[in-house]
């Protein structure tokens, strides 16, 4: 599945700028697919100069127009594309320990409320005067290279961070970052249960939850008493009867909902873990509607 990360930061000279772990883009879409799964292991900000573009994760789904700006956080997600007019945006990648170092370095006091952050994949940004020209102003520095554009363009990505954060029509985003700073690594439950209906191999899962691919197994086992393969398996197959009980989707439909491919293995593996088939299952719920 395609990391948009490292599609970004292999765009030729002048499409992006790049400073270790920071990376700005600007993006013309050429993709021909109305609907592609993409994933990152860092979030990013999108600022929509023309066009418009729909992100969409779980029950959640964000339209960005141009003028718009959302914060997708890391995992997986899937966009839908249209093709009335050309889509240029602007892509901005911040690791958490780049948004951790930021606001603590710099004494930024959130303005959070005692409730956990939004869980939402995608959040809308609120754009005011300042955030606009800000986008804008960034590109100047993307067709420059050497030290001093080095040192200023992570200056800018600060700057990103504490105008977002002390906004307080940003809250959601805020209360994000909170949850950022007080965590010395991504959770691993919250990380599998957002993103286990995605195609994603283990190595995938395991540079997403921060750890290497050892640290993650080792990690998981100790959270699940099982492997993250047998875990992924059992949890896809849970999602795909719910599924099938519950709504009108084909089997098939079903089987790539749930970030299976293979429909004769979906088919072997349901029935040995259920003890009936897939069409069963759904021929069953159809007749009891």
């Amino acid at each position: 599945m395609l990391n948009v990360f490292d599609f970004m930061k292999d765009l030729p000279d002048g499409k992006r700028l790049r400073v270790n772990d920071l990376l700005f883009a600007d993006y013309k879409c050429p993709l021909s697919e109305t609907q592609f799964d993409m994933w990152t292991h860092h979030n990013y900000f999108v600022y929509v100069i023309k066009g418009k573009k729909k992100w969409f994760a779980r029950d959640k789904e964000v339209l960005a127009r141009a003028g718009d700006c959302i914060f997708v956080k890391k995992g997986a997600h899937s966009i839908y594309q249209y093709f009335d007019d050309e889509f240029c945006s602007l892509f901005m990648f911040v690791p958490d320990s780049f948004i951790k170092e930021t606001l603590i370095e710099n004494q930024i006091e959130l303005s959070v409320r005692e409730r956990e952050p939004d869980p939402a994949p995608i959040l809308r940004v609120q754009i005011n005067e300042m955030l606009a020209s800000y986008f804008l102003s960034f590109l100047s520095y993307i067709s420059n290279t050497g030290r001093e554009v080095a040192k200023l363009t992570e200056l800018k990505f600060r700057e990103l961070i504490m105008i977002v954060a002390t906004m307080p029509q940003n809250d959601g985003l805020a209360e994000y970052f909170h949850d950022i700073c007080i965590r010395s690594r991504p959770s691993i439950p919250a990380m599998m249960e957002s993103n286990f209906t995605y195609p994603m191999n283990l190595e995938e899962y395991a540079r997403l939850s921060g750890r290497s691919l050892s640290v993650f197994k080792k990690d998981f086992k100790t959270i699940y008493k099982t492997t993250p393969g047998r875990w992924l398996i059992q949890k896809r197959l849970e999602y795909g009867k719910f599924l099938l009980e519950s709504s009108d989707m084909p089997v098939t439909e079903v089987m790539m909902e749930c970030g299976l491919k293979n429909s004769s293995h979906f088919s072997r593996a349901f029935k040995e873990h259920f003890g009936i088939s897939p069409t069963e299952v759904k021929k069953t719920s159809q007749q009891n509607l």
